[in-house]
């Protein structure tokens, strides 16, 4: 695409043929930068979804069983917990979604795909950092309320079932991050690259 842009742009004469290839150009790009990141709003909606039903599932709990302190401040940690996850999911989205190709091709495109990289590439980082904390946190808060609530004794009475129940639910959480990073943004990061690359060449 670079190469077609730099071939139709150089000559007066082409004007008119260079309006049209730069829109062209403009809508083949956004096309594709959208391409690349589908899966990742995939996720971000999914993600999002999820938090809804955590918060509304926690603040059942909270509102049902607020006279128990211990339900009360595990419903509370468990709100406050996701809340920061939440707050820079739906700002780093917000921005991949109105980013708009603006400027003179080709260095617009550069920036522009730099930018929408850079989003979604610094997203990425602190999900990873922050789900280090958050899983476990909220696993450990989920398995000892359900413990609490449902099960006579509670985890004092089946530690070794509790630490079973904890242990099978980080595992197939971090199983599906795993897989949810690799699908919704290792390849995409890798395609945004990729198509970075064609405009640095």
């Amino acid at each position: 695409m670079k190469k077609h842009w730099e071939q139709s742009s150089p000559t007066p004469a082409s004007v008119g043929a260079a309006s049209l290839d730069e829109a062209t150009l403009r809508k083949i790009v956004t096309t594709r930068v959208r391409k690349h990141t589908q899966a990742s709003f995939t996720y971000f909606w999914a993600s999002f979804t999820l938090q809804l039903l955590v918060y509304a599932l926690l603040s059942h709990v909270l509102i049902k069983y607020w006279p128990q302190t211990q339900v009360r401040l595990l419903s509370l940690l468990g709100i406050g917990l996701y809340i920061p996850f939440t707050i820079v999911l739906m700002n780093k989205f917000k921005r991949v979604a109105r980013g708009q190709l603006k400027g003179k091709l080709p260095s617009s495109v550069r920036d522009y795909l730099s930018e929408q990289y850079q989003l979604l590439n610094s997203f990425f980082r602190f999900k990873k950092r922050y789900e280090l904390v958050l899983i476990p946190v909220s696993a450990a808060i989920g398995v000892v309320l359900v413990f609490m609530l449902y099960v006579p004794g509670g985890v004092q009475a089946y530690p070794e079932g509790a630490l079973i129940t904890y242990t099978l639910t980080l595992v197939s959480c971090y199983g599906a991050i795993r897989a949810e990073n690799r699908k919704s943004f290792i390849r995409p990061l890798q395609q945004l690259r990729d198509l970075l690359g064609e405009y640095q060449e």
